[in-house]
């Protein structure tokens, strides 16, 4: 005998809830509304990093076209090396991003790879040592390289420009079945945000 009175609660219970739903889904028509806006341009920051080489002044970016970039110091030939002597280079490099906000960056000379294509040994004989500067003058000094590490690294703020010298040295002991022969020089600079 409870079974109809059930039915009539339950018939009762879902016409509410249609007829809940049903003002709600009304309810929610209003809730939902259009308003035009004018885009705006959103542009990603250019991390660039500028190589200037001490012999000719010549500016190029660290990255072309996303592939790393190579500064020729030898465009301008940094010297004959004499047994027991140094010859000197140089690049500089600009922190010229448009990124915003203030921050800089550390530049570091990685170990420098030297190469001897005629097989005469002449590689064997050559140091390599990278060191940081205020200006490119400095890097012809002999003095700048005293006590320096063999792996450079200088911090630039946004804007600046900072310094890597190089000092190409010929050991005393270099045999004379060596002169006049050449070798290739290839220093790796990297370049993280601080």
């Amino acid at each position: 005998m409870h079974t109809p009175r059930a039915l009539k609660a339950a018939g009762l219970v879902l016409a509410a809830v249609v007829l809940g739903l049903l003002t709600v889904q009304g309810t929610y028509a209003l809730w939902n509304s259009a308003v035009n806006s004018n885009a705006g341009t959103v542009q990603a920051a250019d991390f660039r990093v500028s190589l200037t080489d001490g012999p000719t002044n010549t500016t190029t970016d660290m990255t072309v076209n996303g592939l790393p970039a190579t500064v020729a110091l030898s465009t301008t030939p940094i010297g004959v090396v004499i047994p027991g002597q140094s010859v000197y280079a140089g690049v500089q490099l600009g922190n010229v991003t448009n990124a915003g906000g203030d921050f800089k960056i550390r530049a570091t000379a990685g170990t420098p790879g030297i190469t001897d294509s005629s097989g005469s040994g002449f590689a064997s004989v050559l140091s390599v040592k990278a060191v940081a500067a205020d200006t490119l003058a400095q890097c012809q000094s002999a003095a700048l390289y005293a006590g320096a590490k063999n792996m450079a690294s200088v911090d630039i703020a946004k804007n600046m420009t900072g310094v890597l010298c190089f000092q190409v040295t010929l050991d005393a002991s270099a045999p004379g079945r060596l002169q006049g022969k050449s070798a290739g020089i290839s220093i790796p600079l990297t370049v993280d945000q601080l």
